[in-house]
């Protein structure tokens, strides 16, 4: 089957809306991109019942159907008839301008397909007289058919043979009015597509939501005037497509001789049919009256909705009342007369055959590594069945992962178990990180002390080399007076000659030590002047480091203060 069904992945968000309103298990798979949980079509599961559509709050479900390759094909010439399904004229007046628009789009003939239900509905009660058959399924719903072929094959033999209305109006169209070219359903429904993808009558699916969009976004003005169909006014056919409908033209024609049971919904429809297949056929209804819808057609998958199922009751109530005041059984025996004489009832009869799907089997001990997964290993846990990942119960997601349609870190018990572990993991490496900064802080600290010892230090060296500088100063004083006595010496030891000479050698000796110490103390200038240069430089360097493990304790400080806050919140 054809995916009719899409998703946008950018828009979904992982919310599981879509994979609890879906009703067959694996058409909705979970996946993880980029870190988000996202949840696709698996088309080899879906029906197309649409449910996921109505779901979704995010845009990110949609389906495909025929209106714009049917369009495109009018505008080059393609010749094409259709039929209208009631749904089309809820909207009053619009619905018969909308046909108006067809027709001068290039539509060549219009029927309706409460003629095609008077025809389904009498060929049904044809087929009941005559084969007496075992219970049957009615099968004018395509999601409803898709859900047997594909799930519950045990069905197929319930399955009524009559086509559904749209069917009977196509063939009707082909075989008894001769209608050529293509036909086109106006149709309130998405699985249409693959019953007319199965059965080849009819070409086209152009759905209302879709047509009504592709009207509203291109502009286009419907004419004022309004159009009909090219055949006679259906009789009671025309209330077919509400719940209960087939129902109700049986009964109007037989009476009560048959039991008629009714489903519709999603929410209770799939799981009658599974309840149908395990009960004795002597407790089942000759007619199952079952629908996907709960409105019935004419509120379909395929419609826009711009219409409550008030709005729809009022119009096919004054359906009701029209057909139930001008229509009586015995124009209904003369239309079934009149049908016995103009068809053949195997031209709206079908075959089914069933639909390979992929096996729901599972063995339980792959749902136990699912809820080994899972973290689920206690009665308390696998019972807890919140329903947040889509699934009925932690069973049924536990098959799901086992089946590779889920996977566990979708479950919120099992991400809530992960962060409760992450949890204590933080608890116990936050206490780890206390006990390093505190380690961290004794450390800076002794540093800081090692550090006002040096700067101590480094003062009392500045204070020795400021002494030494004096010192020298007192130095270079006395050996300039030095100088200045062994300068007297040597000219009184001129005055007195050869007496003084000795004298003058000891003058000349003093002298060159007074010079030396003055050099002496020159180069320690120099040198001292160098030391206090480098120690100013350490100094400074000292103080900067200081100030900076004084910052590196206050910030490490507040670490610790906000990581033993962190550790109380935790805690509590």
């Amino acid at each position: 089957m054809r995916q009719l069904i899409i998703s946008d992945e950018s828009a979904c968000v992982g919310c599981n809306r879509c994979v609890r309103a879906c009703p067959m298990e694996g058409a909705s798979v979970t996946y993880i991109k980029d870190g988000q949980i996202k949840v696709r079509v698996n088309k080899e599961r879906c029906i197309a019942c649409g449910a996921c559509i109505r779901a979704c709050k995010h845009h990110a479900r949609d389906y495909v159907d025929d209106t714009e390759r049917f369009l495109r094909d009018l505008k080059n010439g393609v010749s094409i008839s259709m039929f209208a399904a009631p749904a089309a004229r809820v909207g009053g007046s619009e619905g018969g301008r909308m046909l108006a628009w067809l027709r001068k789009m290039g539509v060549k003939k219009i029927y309706d397909v409460s003629l095609g239900a008077d025809i389904c509905i009498w060929a049904h009660i044809r087929f009941i007289q005559k084969e007496n058959p075992r219970p049957l399924i009615t099968q004018p719903c395509p999601a409803i058919v898709n859900y047997i072929l594909l799930y519950e094959h045990e069905l197929i033999k319930y399955l009524s043979p009559v086509q559904s209305p749209m069917l009977c109006t196509a063939v009707y169209m082909k075989k008894y009015r001769n209608v050529g070219g293509s036909i086109a359903a106006l149709s309130p429904c998405i699985a249409k597509s693959h019953e007319f993808d199965d059965t080849g009558y009819i070409n086209y699916n152009v759905t209302l939501k879709k047509l009504h969009e592709y009207i509203v976004s291109h502009n286009i003005q419907l004419p004022a005037e309004t159009a009909d169909f090219d055949h006679e006014e259906a009789a009671l056919g025309r209330l077919f497509s509400m719940p209960g409908g087939l129902k109700e033209n049986i009964e109007f024609y037989l009476g009560k001789q048959l039991r008629i049971d009714q489903a519709e919904g999603q929410e209770t429809v799939y799981g009658a049919l599974k309840l149908f297949a395990k009960q004795r056929e002597s407790d089942l209804p000759a007619l199952f009256d079952v629908l996907n819808c709960t409105e019935g057609c004419n509120v379909g998958t395929g419609c826009s909705h711009r219409f409550n199922r008030f709005e729809v009751g009022v119009v096919m109530d004054k359906n009701r009342k029209n057909v139930l005041t001008n229509y009586d059984k015995s124009q209904c025996d003369a239309l079934y007369q009149r049908f016995d004489d103009m068809f053949r009832l195997d031209d709206f009869l079908r075959k089914y055959a069933p639909k390979n799907t992929a096996q729901d089997s599972v063995t339980e001990d792959r749902v136990e590594k699912a809820f080994a997964a899972l973290g689920k290993l206690t009665d308390e846990k696998r019972m807890f069945d919140c329903g947040a990942c889509g699934s009925e119960s932690c069973y049924d997601m536990a098959r799901r992962i086992a089946l590779g349609f889920d996977i566990p870190s979708n479950c919120v018990q099992n991400e809530k178990d992960v962060i409760d572990m992450d949890h204590v993991k933080i608890v116990n490496l936050s206490r780890v990180n206390l006990e390093s900064i505190d380690r961290i802080l004794g450390d800076i600290s002794s540093i800081s002390d090692l550090s006002d010892e040096i700067v101590s230090s480094i003062g009392s060296v500045n204070e020795a080399i400021d002494q030494f500088g004096r010192m020298s100063k007192d130095i270079t004083s006395i050996s300039q007076q030095i100088n200045i006595l062994s300068l007297n010496a040597s000219i009184e030891a001129a005055r007195a000659g050869v007496h003084g000479k000795p004298f003058a050698v000891v003058a000349q000796e003093v002298k060159a030590l007074a010079n030396k110490s003055q050099q002496t103390v020159s180069q320690t200038d120099k040198i001292s002047g160098a030391a206090a240069e480098s120690i100013a430089a350490i100094d400074t360097k000292v103080t900067n480091i200081s100030a900076a493990i004084a910052q590196t304790h206050s910030d490490i400080s507040d670490i610790y203060n906000a990581t033993q806050d962190t550790l109380k919140d935790f805690k509590n």
